[in-house]
């Protein structure tokens, strides 16, 4: 009877042992929240694209030459485009700067920029295109109005709006990154901007 509570108690006590041993090692292969941890998860998403604003337009080219301020009869020319473009808003996150203070996430980074803002080249009709002999249409002319058109979206988008979607996709997008790391369920994630 002696040996038999004997080995029961060293079974009990491996038993108790090796379940103490599994908790620790589970606690010890799970991931510390640390501030260096959150950053380089951010860091891989790079250039983080959170806003694409599609625009179609319209737009009339058109002028003459001059002489001492005066226009030039006979030398107007003039062209008419319809395109279509897209303007990429993101944020640079290898800048982003993590704190964390005591359940909550403290990630500050740039405030989102324009990435890109391009005209597809195919969607491009002319209309209504002058054949003036004396003030011929350049490639030239085409460029500079392709730049001023550009220019004209990214106003208009930016009186829609846009500016304020991107950073709301921002603190959106770096939110999912950060909750998928393990154990930050627990955590409250605050993104800002820098000024």
């Amino acid at each position: 009877m002696k040996n038999f509570k004997k080995i029961l108690f060293i079974l009990i006590f491996i038993l108790i042992a090796f379940i103490g041993g599994m908790f620790f090692a589970n606690k010890q292969t799970e991931p510390e929240i640390t501030s260096t941890l959150i950053q380089n998860r951010i860091e891989q998403a790079s250039d983080l694209v959170t806003t694409k604003y599609h625009y179609t337009k319209v737009g009339k080219f058109e002028n003459s030459l001059n002489l001492n301020g005066w226009s030039i009869p006979l030398t107007n020319k003039y062209f008419i485009l319809t395109f279509e473009g897209e303007i990429q808003l993101g944020t640079d996150l290898s800048k982003a700067n993590v704190e964390i203070n005591d359940s909550t996430i403290h990630v500050t980074v740039d405030k989102p920029a324009v990435i890109s803002n391009v005209i597809d080249e195919s969607s491009i009709e002319v209309y209504d295109e002058t054949k003036n002999i004396f003030n011929p249409i350049s490639v030239s002319d085409y460029k500079a109005f392709a730049l001023e058109q550009k220019d004209k979206a990214l106003s208009e988008a930016k009186e829609k709006g846009l500016m304020k979607t991107a950073q709301e996709n921002t603190k959106k997008s770096i939110k999912d990154i950060v909750s998928i790391i393990p154990n930050t369920d627990d955590y409250t994630i605050k993104v800002t901007f820098k000024e």
